[in-house]
């Protein structure tokens, strides 16, 4: 297994990406922690299967940048 070195902004996390991955650990992280209006939001999301919208909401929630 090759491993990259690299950089990230402070205070953001970075995923364990693999084939397949579709951020389920940070989406039960996401519904603990957001508000009403934010768990709204990702629901609409959801409905319109819309990955970049579902990866930034993520991101601003809880600080995990998704691949």
């Amino acid at each position: 297994m090759r491993l990259k070195h690299y950089i990230l902004e402070p205070g953001t996390l970075d995923e364990a990406s693999y084939s397949g991955n579709i951020g389920f650990e940070e989406l039960a992280n996401f519904y603990k922690v957001a508000s009403n209006e934010q768990k709204r939001e990702m629901d609409k999301i959801l409905e319109r299967e819309d990955w970049n919208a579902f990866k930034e909401l993520i991101r601003k929630v809880v600080g995990t940048k998704l691949k």
